[in-house]
């Protein structure tokens, strides 16, 4: 039952609670988007049916000022063997389609990589451009970048660190065109607040359009990806399927920065002089979050090797704000512990003072690449 006072409790506020059909029937994962949305009300008891494998929910960030959502969560389990009122043609019914124990889902290696592994690594194309390698980079990154001492002055960092964050990364042509497109965008969507304060929760939908798809499954990540492959649409999406002028300019770009520098072997080689290590392959997307909605969780990706992430964040908005993470967006990497019970995003381990884990939280910012050594133990997430 939820025992808060629902009074004046608005859509945008979040708190509801969301139930998710299966993507597929051949799969265990949930849809991207809930078919039910139930908001919070005063003195409002919900009972649903739960199978695990089969059926999925949620309870949606609240975002309004000064809202609480107090409920209290029971579960009433089915009898099992040796129990009263145990009847092995009901639980035949229930698991006749190989669902498996919550439990199960939690440990099992299999739900991980499934959903965890991500795309494949690429070989960089032997392929080289007819300009020079400065050229080429100069194109998009900003010049002090490509000055050979401020490079030496970077590796040195990164070798004392394994981390750096590079500001104002794109040139100044780049980043001003990305600017204006972006703030439309959002604009248009409705998502985001000018002022630096918390923004309400769009509906499930917004965004999704043209070359941007939601991206799931929502119990390890959900966010808007360009060029994914696209999934129906929600009922409650308000968006046309057109697509606004300063969004097709802005993927365009961005799908630009995506396979022409960041897939480029002369990118390849600029990170190995700003870092003095050697990169063999890589893989990327262009991912866009949206406040209430969006998040990744701390999951392993299957890698075995040591990993060199490069993120260029574009969160515009008060600097102040994005810096101090209250309103989130941060990127945080953590240990998740050499043992396998505890390599999973939905199990965490109890912290000491000591040792809460946490190895780097790196602030969302406009125009920011953040470059870190990522060692296989290591898994990271996204807030929004």
């Amino acid at each position: 039952p939820e025992i808060n006072d629902g009074a004046g409790w608005a859509p945008e506020d979040g708190g509801h609670l969301e139930l998710y059909p299966r993507e597929n029937p051949g799969s265990w994962a949930p849809a991207v988007s809930p078919t039910c949305r139930l908001p919070p009300r005063w003195n409002q008891m919900v009972i649903f049916t739960v199978l695990p494998g089969e059926s999925h929910h949620s309870v949606e960030e609240v975002c309004g000022a000064g809202k609480e959502r107090l409920s209290i969560q029971g579960w009433f389990h089915f009898p099992q063997p040796g129990e009263p009122g145990y009847h092995a043609e009901q639980m035949q019914r229930l698991w006749q389609a190989g669902a498996v124990s919550t439990l199960g889902q939690i440990e099992a290696k299999r739900q991980r990589e499934i959903g965890c592994a991500g795309d494949d690594y690429l070989p960089y194309s032997d392929e080289t451009d007819a300009r020079t390698e400065e050229a080429v980079l100069a194109e998009y990154i900003n010049p002090d970048y490509l000055d050979a001492k401020i490079m030496r002055q970077v590796a040195d960092r990164f070798s004392d660190d394994s981390h750096i964050q590079l500001a104002g990364f794109l040139n100044a042509q780049t980043a001003s065109a990305l600017l204006e497109w972006l703030r439309a965008t959002d604009a248009h969507d409705k998502v985001g607040s000018a002022n630096g304060e918390a923004a309400p929760i769009p509906p499930h939908g917004t965004g999704e359009r043209g070359r941007w798809h939601a991206f799931g499954p929502p119990v390890i990540r959900r966010f808007l990806r360009l060029d994914a492959p696209s999934p129906p649409l929600p009922e409650e999406a308000n968006d046309s399927a057109q697509s606004p002028a300063a969004e097709r300019q802005a993927s365009e770009l961005l799908a630009a920065l995506r396979d022409r520098l960041f897939a480029s072997p002369e990118f390849a080689r600029w990170l190995t002089r700003v870092t003095t290590l050697a990169v063999s392959g890589r893989r990327g997307m262009v991912r866009r979050f949206r406040p209430g909605l969006d998040y990744t969780l701390a999951t392993p990706d299957g890698s075995a090797a040591t990993i060199m992430d490069a993120v260029l964040c574009l969160a515009h908005g008060p600097h102040h704000r994005w810096a101090d993470g209250v309103i989130g967006g941060y990127h945080c990497y953590i240990d998740s512990g050499d043992d396998d019970a505890s390599n999973d995003g939905s199990v965490y381990r109890h912290a000491t003072d000591e040792d809460d884990g946490i190895l780097l939280t790196t602030p969302a910012a406009w125009n920011t690449l953040t470059i870190a050594l990522r060692e296989p133990s290591v898994v990271k997430f996204v807030k929004y």
